[in-house]
């Protein structure tokens, strides 16, 4: 009983406490308890902040993918300023500002930020950074040869997309 009061002797009142509860944490985004968490994931899961490679949040990646994205960034960026572009119909993806000595506004350059191959040095594509912590920062190719694989870079021909109907100029 007197684990569940303190007694304040300078007011001469009993203050009532209820028993404290291991409470388990859930996780918002892996729905996972905080137990099952690193001290670092869990940080990350918690905080949602945007992936400027990738434009998903901190949520949507693991450790080593987020630390290899902002690798990447800061590597990529040399010391200038990052700024979104979307080139043609592809994804949004982010670009350093490069300035040159020409007159304004062309004296600005935007150069797109990729993450490269570790064996190949070869430019990935959107689906080889979204799973570069599971190929280990390989592309498909190097991926495959690396663990004897056959590697296509299509799985079906143009021609048999849509269940083999090419609907070209025919009306």
């Amino acid at each position: 009983m007197y684990s569940m009061h303190t007694i304040d002797v300078e007011h001469n009142r009993v203050i009532h406490k209820l028993p404290t509860m291991t409470r388990m944490k859930k996780c918002k985004t892996c729905l996972k308890e905080n137990k099952k968490h690193s001290e670092r994931l869990w940080e990350l899961h918690q905080e949602v902040r945007p992936c400027l490679l990738c434009n998903k949040n901190s949520g949507k990646h693991s450790v080593k993918l987020w630390d290899m994205h902002q690798t990447v960034l800061a590597l990529g960026s040399h010391g200038e300023k990052l700024r979104p572009i979307m080139v043609g119909f592809g994804p949004r993806t982010i670009a350093r500002v490069h300035k040159t000595n020409a007159d304004p506004p062309y004296n600005i350059e935007l150069i797109p930020i990729h993450m490269h191959c570790t064996a190949c040095r070869n430019v990935m594509s959107t689906k080889e950074v979204d799973e570069a912590d599971v190929l280990d920062g390989l592309c498909l190719k190097c991926f495959c040869e690396q663990t004897d694989q056959e590697y296509t870079w299509h799985s079906v021909p143009w021609w048999a997309v849509n269940g083999g109907k090419y609907a070209g100029d025919k009306k």
